[in-house]
């Protein structure tokens, strides 16, 4: 019955992603999400026999995994140095901007699940708000071909936007539950300490092993077992499996230098194909009750950590010397929340104290995630145009 759905999400979600781009001006992932969440296992899911959606967590990883090494290999060294500062500034201001906002705007709303004292409950929101969903960012450059300073911003922000946000999620967890800082910053090191060997390991190691192959069919299978491995190991020591892949992207392009195109080509081959599983799978996760339940909670959240991504990014940026269209339309970059968000939200299920309220908590940070994602699709693409670096519009390609 799997296989049957996954042919289903793809051409249907093909079909809706294209039409509401051709007919709407929307990205391709939001009909995406769309189709998935109507899929999902209380609405026309339940109607095909899908009770859960456990068997697709295999194939998130792996797609997941592919988008991350793709960042890691669309910036380059030489834009990494010209774009530095901008780029750790406007992360710095975005962070801080997100976790503040959720902070303030749970507290004045009052509201908490499963009695969890308040500054408990907030803080822990707070913590999950700074993580940006890199697919959704990649899927709208991917489709509309965008080129330029803020696309390459947005694409540095992603790995260190998730590095703090793993760092600031253990040392909070650690104020509000029973660990002790150095634990939780014990805890935080490991997880990106071994994903940065670990990634640039595996990226020395495809440069080498790339030089024996010289038939283009024969990169593609080196390439998924580079990425397949480094996930596989990521998720067996636990770790983090998007800091992981994107670190071999950005190594592999690194070591490879002017040669490195060739072993990213085949991989963005499948991107489309990628997105459409991935987008579609987080939709199959959307669960109305808990939108009945908690939606006050969702809007503050969802707008509060708008603001605070908007207002602290651009501001960061200002501050690190970036130019005007990188300032002013970085925010419009940061809304997407996705898989980042979700995984730090399940570590809740199994934390002391938190057990009641985990599985609020992850209903509440994926129905959001959906909103965020398919809204800030949307919103990428309005910040890239307004930056001039849609590439595909200028060039009076493909509907907007």
């Amino acid at each position: 019955m799997e296989i049957l759905l996954i042919g289903v999400l793809l051409l249907s979600g093909l079909a809706v992603g294209s039409l509401g781009s051709h007919l709407l001006g929307v990205p391709r992932v939001a009909g995406y999400i769309l189709l998935g969440m109507l899929f999902a296992p209380d609405l026309l899911g339940g109607h095909l026999g899908m009770e859960s959606t456990d068997w697709t967590q295999p194939l998130v990883s792996v797609a997941l995994g592919i988008i991350a090494y793709v960042i890691g290999g669309a910036i380059s060294p030489g834009q990494l140095r010209r774009l530095g500062w901008s780029i750790v500034g406007a992360t710095l201001g975005e962070v801080s901007g997100a976790f503040l906002a959720v902070l303030g705007g749970v507290l004045l709303l009052g509201m908490t699940v499963a009695d969890l004292p308040l500054w408990s409950f907030a803080l822990v929101l707070a913590a999950v708000a700074p993580a940006t969903a890199p697919a959704a960012i990649v899927a709208v450059v991917h489709q509309y071909r965008a080129r330029g300073q803020l696309t390459t911003t947005l694409l540095g922000m992603v790995a260190i936007d998730d590095a703090l946000g793993i760092f600031i999620f253990a040392l909070v967890l650690a104020l509000v539950g029973s660990g002790s800082i150095g634990s939780a910053l014990g805890t935080a090191f490991w997880e990106i300490g071994v994903a940065l060997l670990v990634g640039g390991m595996g990226g020395f190691l495809i440069e080498r092993l790339s030089r024996r192959f010289h038939e283009q069919s024969m990169l593609l299978p080196m390439l998924l077992g580079g990425i397949f491995l480094t996930v596989g190991l990521a998720e067996w020591a636990e770790f983090s499996a998007l800091l992981a892949a994107m670190v071999l992207g950005f190594s592999v392009r690194w070591f490879c230098g002017p040669h490195a195109e060739r072993l990213f080509e085949p991989v963005e081959d499948l991107e489309e194909t990628v997105f459409v599983l991935f987008f579609t799978f987080a939709g199959l996760h959307f669960d109305p009750s808990a939108v009945i339940d908690y939606w006050p909670l969702m809007l503050v959240y969802f707008v509060a950590r708008a603001v605070g991504l908007f207002v602290g990014g651009g501001s960061g940026a200002r501050l690190a010397g970036a130019s005007r269209p990188v300032w002013s339309n970085v925010g419009f970059g940061l809304f997407p929340q996705g898989g980042v968000a979700i995984g730090l939200a399940l570590l809740l299920l199994h934390y002391p104290g938190f057990s009641k309220a985990g599985e609020v908590i992850v209903n509440l940070i994926t129905t959001t995630t959906l909103l965020t994602e398919a809204v800030g699709a949307i919103s990428v693409r309005y910040g890239l145009r307004r930056a001039g670096e849609l590439g595909l519009e200028q060039a009076g390609g493909e509907a907007k």
